[in-house]
């Protein structure tokens, strides 16, 4: 059973990484079948100078023997010394150009099936993350999931550009030993025994490999969620002075990403060593065997004798031989096991247990009721309930105001709505249909949201303002949003006066996640966004907690004027946002424990009456209960900063 945060693949995929060669690469095998002939074909030329060049070097330089070539008919030869020297420079020239030219050709093919296939790795995986629900956002830091998405897909990439160089390597491999077959056949048969002790180095070097390098990947997650933390908090950070903090936990973080790289190396080294001393000794073997029978003639059951240049040829092939061997299991071995950790991350999150967000019928939603029929819900992990049997309903263009004290689960009760989390018991129906019958895509069609804290992408103020309308992508409907809309909404949400008060006016560029605006501004331009959606159930959650008095008002008259057109749910702090609602929710320790309008749960004198008081600052009148329980409250989060402080510092010590 994984660990809360760690990405392991279905228990059901054996290979991963072989899993996502067949499923991505199998669409380009034609490309791939004629990037391995080529790089089959140019291996022919490629051999074809060392054996010219021992030829040559027995006949032109040595005069031994006479210029005689494999498959080439002996008229085609010249007889005289100046002729042979320049048959031999062009032979060179062409073997070099129809190499290069048949290398070229296949890198290209194979080049650009590799790229196209890692674009399709990392597209679904996008599509997998993004089709995950909360709860798998939850268990897994924003840096490891880029980790995923960006270091575990790229190396991806070095394993299939390794895996095209193993089978270069291959060809080239028993290419050479057939050159080498025809040359001397008893050399040959010794010089492929050397090969069985490199298979055995390289089992011993994967079986060890393997784990080290899972444990280096998900140390580069690790780094990358600090990097990631620490980047996106840099405000707090600095008000907090915590740089040589954060600096201790990245460095922690580092550290464990270098030993366990370190590791890696160390054995990487050791295998290197191991292998280059088996194929040093064979080539030194090789000399001195080659050496020592032209000194003293070679035996009759040796197959002909050996020449000078017959030798030299046949060194140059050993070379072709046994060092694209060592650099197969060193390199391509090594690039596979790396892969093979990375590929386990990648085949988690595309093959991960996550719904489809197409899956379900249609939502119709004619008049907009929404209903919480004995609702609960518990937060995977936690002992307790977070929601207890929740029920009510939201009329058809009725404004529900949500309201209670910090952790209450306000929040949470909106979030099922959305289905980003399934409810334990209970039921959620839109117009009587269980919104568990309808897909995701469907039902967050007819819902628009604000949160507390807003997010607005890289991009202008009208990008984000559109960003809810799938017109607003118009590569896709082939239609474009009418900008009198979008000012239309940005009134309604008070944003278009500091909009048209900016240099570009809505063609500003707000900055990553909005950061050359005030956190107002955010705000109101993520209400603008809810508002040109038209959604059926608008969700605004603590939706006016970072504007003034001034634009409260706007926006709640805003919200009067388009009373009646869609159904409101309001989560707040601010009871002032919720005064006029048709039906106020107390919501305290996960129930519902106060409901009606503003003025009839004043009167009851309960738990809204004594939160009411402590807004408008009448505090001798707040209850006693109220006042022991807000004591109870910020003794508990102060402990709970203390043992927050504790654990980090020893993480950090750690």
């Amino acid at each position: 059973m994984p660990e809360p945060g760690e990405f392991e693949p279905p228990a059901d995929v054996d290979n991963p990484l072989w899993l996502l060669v067949r499923r991505y690469a199998r669409p380009y095998t034609l490309r791939y079948i004629l990037a391995a002939v080529g790089t089959l074909i140019a291996q022919i030329p490629q051999r074809l100078p060392a054996l010219v060049i021992g030829v040559a070097l027995d006949a032109i330089l040595l005069q031994d023997t006479s210029y005689a070539l494999p498959m080439i008919p002996d008229s085609w030869i010249p007889t005289t010394t100046p002729g042979q020297v320049q048959f031999t420079i062009g032979l060179l020239v062409a073997a070099y150009v129809l190499d290069g030219t048949m290398t070229w050709l296949a890198g290209r093919i194979e080049g650009t099936a590799r790229l196209q296939t890692l674009h399709e790795i990392r597209v679904d995986a996008f599509e997998a993350v993004v089709g995950h629900e909360r709860s798998f956002f939850d268990r897994h830091q924003t840096g490891d999931i880029m980790s995923v998405l960006n270091n575990d897909v790229s190396n991806m990439n070095r394993f299939g550009s390794n895996a095209y160089e193993g089978l270069r390597l291959s060809m080239q491999i028993l290419v050479a030993f057939a050159f080498m077959l025809t040359i001397q056949v008893p050399l040959a048969a010794l010089l492929a025994l050397m090969p069985l002790l490199l298979i055995g180095l390289s089992q011993w070097y994967m079986t060890r490999v393997e784990p080290r390098y899972e444990d280096v990947r998900e140390s580069v997650g690790r780094v990358n969620s600090r990097l990631e933390d620490s980047i996106d908090g840099i405000s707090t950070v600095k008000a907090f002075a915590r740089e040589d903090a954060e600096r201790d936990r990245l460095e922690s973080a580092s550290r464990s990403y270098l030993d366990h790289n370190w590791s890696v190396i160390r054995l990487r080294l050791g295998f290197s060593f191991a292998s280059w001393t088996v194929v040093s000794v064979a080539f030194i073997g090789l000399f001195g065997l080659g050496s020592y029978l032209i000194l003293v003639g070679t035996p009759p059951w040796f197959g002909g004798s050996l020449t000078a240049g017959a030798l030299l040829t046949f060194l140059m092939y050993s070379k072709s031989f046994y060092a694209p061997i060592r650099q197969l299991m060193l390199d391509v071995l090594d690039s596979y096991e790396d892969a093979l950790a990375s590929s386990k991350r990648i085949v988690s999150v595309v093959e991960g247990d996550h719904p489809n967000r197409n899956e379900g019928q249609e939502l119709a939603v004619p008049e907009g009721r929404v209903e919480y029929e004995d609702v609960s819900f518990t937060y995977e992990g936690a002992d307790e309930e977070t929601l207890t049997d929740i029920e009510f309903t939201a009329e058809p263009g009725s404004l529900v105001g949500v309201v209670g004290p910090t952790g209450a689960g306000k929040s949470t009760l909106t979030k099922l709505l959305f289905r980003f989390y399934e409810p334990t018991r209970g039921a959620i129906r839109i117009d009587g249909t269980d919104i568990r019958d309808v897909s995701r895509r469907s039902l967050r069609e007819h819902l628009g949201y604000v949160s507390q804290d807003p997010f607005l992408f890289y991009g202008t103020v009208r990008e984000n303002i559109t960003y809810g309308r799938r017109e607003a992508d118009h590569r896709i409907t082939g239609s474009e949003i009418d900008h009198k809309d979008v000012v239309a909404a940005a009134k309604l949400a008070g944003a278009h006066e500091f909009v048209t008060d900016l240099e570009d006016g809505y063609d500003t560029q707000v900055g990553e996640r909005g950061a050359t605006l005030s956190g107002g501004q955010r705000q109101r331009i993520a209400i603008a966004r809810a508002i040109l959606k038209e959604p059926d159930v608008l969700v605004l959650d603590e939706a006016t907690s970072h504007v003034d008095n001034e634009t409260e008002r706007q926006i709640q008259r805003s919200l009067d004027a388009t009373a009646g057109e869609q159904t409101t749910i309001a989560i707040a702090h601010r009871l002032s946002t919720v005064r006029n609602a048709d039906l106020i929710l107390v919501v305290d320790g996960g129930e519902i424990v106060e409901r009606g309008t503003h003025d009839e749960l004043v009167a009851q004198d309960g738990l809204y009456a004594d939160l009411w008081r402590v807004q408008v600052g009448d505090i001798e009148a707040v209850s006693e209960a109220f006042l022991e329980r807000a004591h109870a409250r910020i003794g508990e989060s102060a402990r709970g900063r203390v043992a927050e402080e504790t654990e980090s510092t020893g993480e950090v010590s750690r």
